[in-house]
């Protein structure tokens, strides 16, 4: 047999096109077809699709019941090839119709998809946010004692700055809580008006007071009472900042570091200064493991050149580049566990255990070991101490931070 029927059509029917102005599988880039494909159904059944069906029926059983009268006659046959080839019409219709519903199905369900995935990535974005903006929040809520502490920023900036005054008993043999007491009977801060924010305890049985404003220093050292009672008033001096230079070569000396320091960062802004420089830093200490080829400088300096060092970031000396920050490191005693003295220079006679805070044994003979840490400075200043000692959130540790930034003059920077 030919490559044509009985009804002069091909052997091969060729697919029949998707509707005219409905491309094949045509999507919006980045749409998952081929998920949506695999969740399509392969029938989908609508009334225009039965509506066709419905029809084939007809024809063919017309078809048949004319084969069951007999022989064919020239009618016959012309009838029948008619209805054959409305049968074959009828189908392509349906395959059309069919497609046609199959592509809008699968179209939905990739957009489906699409908008799926666009509100889960719009859902992630505002937790983002949120995050984002928590973090921010938290930040901002840190003392700048804290940020130099985690290293999140190299330059420490003052909170706002307060005025003080030091006061001394003229009996050296008095305590520093007894001069407080004598302060506190004699004046009253509501009848001056002062703005006191705080009082603490020096040595040679001093006390410090703290006010928001220089007006407020004047008032006390105008104060009567004060003049009268032999108490000995002088004005506070601020320590020099300090900053470390991280990574100087060890084969250098100090006084060659000192000069790269000089000629390699400064003398280009101040040409002038060099024995200004070299008069206003000392070497304080350095840092770091024996043995290897760099170590770490602590600096005593002046305001101007901490100023203009530390606004580089860096400092270059030699063929190194070396980070350069605020040093701010809290000394805290191994012994009695205060901030500002080491141990070498502590009063106490017995020592106090970090882990439990009581007196009387160290860390490594607490009996006590087994349970939860107590933070021994904050015991000791009958305060909340469900932390360890030294901890970083450790609220007497944060105002001993404080205390000693605001001790050093920064000269407003």
């Amino acid at each position: 047999m030919s490559g044509n029927d009985a009804f002069n059509r091909s052997s091969r029917t060729p697919r029949s096109p998707p509707p005219e102005g409905r491309p094949a599988m045509e999507t919006t880039p980045g749409t998952p077809v081929a998920a949506a494909r695999a969740e399509a159904p392969d029938v989908v059944s609508t009334t225009e699709i039965q509506k066709w069906i419905s029809e084939i029926e007809k024809r063919l059983s017309e078809i048949c019941t004319i084969a069951n009268d007999g022989k064919l006659n020239s009618d016959q046959k012309l009838r029948i090839n008619t209805l054959s080839k409305s049968v074959l019409g009828g189908i392509s219709q349906l395959a059309v119709q069919y497609q046609a519903v199959k592509q809008n199905l699968l179209l939905s369900q990739a957009k489906v998809n699409t908008l799926s995935m666009q509100t889960n990535i719009s859902t992630q974005l505002y937790e983002l946010k949120q995050c984002i903006q928590e973090k921010a929040t938290t930040e901002e809520k840190q003392s700048f004692a804290d940020m130099v502490r985690t290293g999140k920023s190299s330059t420490v900036v003052p909170t706002k700055s307060s005025s003080s005054i030091a006061i001394y008993p003229a009996d050296k043999e008095k305590s520093s809580e007894d001069t407080k007491n004598l302060i506190q009977n004699l004046i009253k801060p509501e009848t001056l008006k002062l703005h006191v924010r705080g009082m603490r305890k020096t040595k040679n049985g001093g006390v410090i007071i703290s006010t928001e404003r220089k007006d407020d220093l004047e008032k006390l050292k105008a104060s009567q009472q004060l003049q009268q009672s032999g108490l000995k008033v002088e004005d506070t001096t601020k320590r020099r900042p300090k900053i470390i230079i991280l990574g100087v070569p060890t084969n250098m000396s100090e006084g060659e570091v000192f000069d790269c320091i000089f000629k390699q960062n400064i003398a280009d802004l101040q040409p002038n200064l060099r024995d200004t420089f070299m008069c206003s830093v000392k070497l304080s200490h350095k840092s770091g493991k024996k043995d290897l080829s760099t170590c770490n400088y602590i600096l005593e300096c002046t305001a101007e050149v901490r100023r203009m060092l530390i606004q580089q970031q860096r400092v270059f000396i030699n063929w190194t580049s070396c980070p350069v920050r605020d040093f701010t490191l809290l000394t805290r005693c191994y012994l009695c566990h205060l901030y500002g003295h080491s141990a070498k220079y502590c009063k106490d006679t017995e020592p106090t255990c970090g882990h439990c805070g009581s007196s009387g044994h160290g860390f490594k003979e607490c009996p006590k070991q087994a349970e939860p840490a107590k933070c021994a400075t904050c015991l000791r200043f009958k305060k909340p101490a469900n932390h360890k000692t030294g901890d970083d959130q450790c609220p007497a540790k944060k105002n001993a931070q404080l205390r000693y930034i605001n001790s050093i003059d920064y000269e407003g920077a």
